[in-house]
């Protein structure tokens, strides 16, 4: 079993957690109003524009780094973390990684490659670290789940990113360098954000347009995601907010109700409203992928097909028999969001 299964806790007989999924119903919503009404004060970002009716779904969270006060004192209180990993987001401690990680003396792959844990070191204060990336959070089961063991540990949220998928190019990256230059991005109080424009120069290879800063704690990045994938004529754009704690607290309810957040980031972001399916972008980047590889395996390997079939005289079969190896390309190798094997 690898180590996005059941981990240390099952591997010595522990109970399988059970696991609840997140349709994002009427229970999400009803836990998230509860977490934001236990949590003070509530999220500071500057500038900030709710919408009178946001789509709590209308993003996905694709990074998440929280801290907690957790020490590994031996191996049952690694079990033990393991347990509450398994339950919580529905994979497990993977293999120790044998090096520092950040101002942490230890660290842990977390599932499939999906995150780290880290943790132990003089200037920590007595806390871990668990982040997820962009493929761990697509990963989760339950954000209900995910939510409680947050909460129950007092956890802090240090960075998140929520991302909103535009497969249609509604609101194009040259639309947003208009709104910015026309300072649309600007809440009227303090100075504008900082932008960044990184030109492709037509070369199709995707534009990517940065507002504000990190060193700030809030940067929201638009790029053409479909030609970063490699289709020169897609018109996919991502919008993807990265928020930080700093000078901020991040609700625990932005997990669960990411939409709002991102759609309040900044006055022009509202329009953000449209369910987002963390399938469909995995099926999209599949297809993209595919198509890719297509591609260069006509410009690489075409003129040898076509030698093998009209000169050699083998037929399809054959070909296909000598030259196909047993696998998925990596490109389009991806887990099934919400799916742990």
């Amino acid at each position: 079993m690898n180590s996005a299964g059941l981990g240390l806790a099952a591997r010595i007989a522990a109970p399988a957690a059970t696991v609840r999924t997140n349709e994002a119903g009427t229970a999400a919503l009803e836990y998230a109003e509860a977490i934001e009404e236990s949590i003070t004060p509530r999220l500071v970002i500057r500038g900030e524009n709710h919408s009178n009716q946001p789509n709590p779904y209308a993003a996905f969270i694709d990074w998440l780094n929280f801290t907690f006060r957790y020490r590994i004192d031996g191996e049952s209180s690694l079990i033990d973390l393991d347990r509450q990993l398994v339950a919580a987001f529905g994979f497990a401690l993977g293999s120790c990684r044998n090096r520092k990680h950040l101002n942490y003396e230890q660290s842990w792959e977390i599932g499939n490659g999906y995150g780290i844990f880290a943790t132990g070191g003089d200037s920590v204060a007595g806390t871990s670290l668990v982040s997820l990336s962009g493929e761990g959070c697509s990963m989760v089961r339950s954000w209900i789940d995910a939510c409680e063991i947050l909460k129950r540990h007092k956890a802090k949220i240090t960075r998140v990113d929520l991302a909103h998928d535009d497969y249609d190019g509604l609101i194009s990256l040259s639309s947003a360098v208009e709104w910015y230059l026309a300072g649309d991005f600007h809440s009227g109080k303090g100075r504008p954000p900082n932008g960044e424009l990184i030109d492709d120069f037509g070369s199709g290879s995707g534009k990517t347009l940065y507002i504000g800063k990190r060193v700030n704690g809030k940067l929201l990045r638009i790029y053409e995601k479909g030609k970063q994938l490699g289709d020169p004529l897609s018109p996919w754009v991502r919008w993807e907010l990265e928020l930080h704690s700093r000078d901020r607290v991040i609700p625990l309810d932005v997990l669960l109700t990411p939409g709002p957040y991102l759609a309040a980031a900044y006055p022009c972001t509202e329009w953000i409203s449209s369910t987002q399916s963390r399938i469909a972008t995995s099926r999209k980047t599949t297809v993209i992928g595919l198509d890719v590889l297509l591609r260069y395996c006509r410009l690489s390997y075409g003129k040898l097909i076509w030698t093998l079939q009209h000169v050699c005289g083998y037929t399809p079969e054959q070909i296909i028999e000598k030259l196909s190896v047993m696998g998925l390309p990596k490109r389009i190798d991806h887990p099934v969001p919400g799916e742990v094997s």
